[in-house]
């Protein structure tokens, strides 16, 4: 079974139309509960500053969360943007998986995840190797030292 972190990752960036089905699918098997129903919040948006290795905010993102219940379960789904159906069928998929014995439907929603992680990853190496086509490498520069160290000199 993948991790929270990597289903999630999948979820948000296939199209919302998988996560929609998944979780139709789990909520014709189980009992679900919206315990906050979806809603748009602020979200603070870190960022590191690698100079001096300092953390500092950069603004507010709007991001939808929604929390459900499966039975003794809760589960969460934020995602950025205003998109609160979203943010519900991620929350029905997490409480599924959180559920102590995994009901049987999770073996079809793991396997279309995986299916849809390996498409993204597809799509990820053909981007890649368009981009590595017009990459310049600039180790091929007739051997002079452009190093900080050789101006200095």
């Amino acid at each position: 079974m993948m991790s929270r972190r990597a289903r999630t990752e999948i979820l948000v960036e296939s199209p919302a139309a998988l996560a929609h089905d998944l979780a139709r699918a789990i909520e014709a098997e189980l009992p679900v509960r919206v315990v906050v129903p979806p809603r748009q919040g602020l979200v603070m948006n870190q960022v590191r500053e690698t100079a001096r290795n300092s953390r500092f905010y950069l603004g507010e993102a709007l991001m939808s969360e929604c929390r459900v219940r499966i039975g003794d379960v809760e589960g969460l789904g934020v995602v950025l943007g205003a998109d609160d159906e979203l943010a519900r069928s991620l929350a029905v998929i997490d409480a599924a998986y959180a559920i102590g014995p995994a009901p049987a439907v999770i073996d079809e929603v793991e396997r279309r995840i995986e299916a849809a992680g390996n498409q993204l990853e597809r799509e990820r190496a053909r981007e890649n190797a368009r981009i590595m086509g017009s990459r310049v490498s600039f180790d091929e520069m007739g051997g002079q030292d452009m190093s900080v160290q050789a101006v200095v000199k």
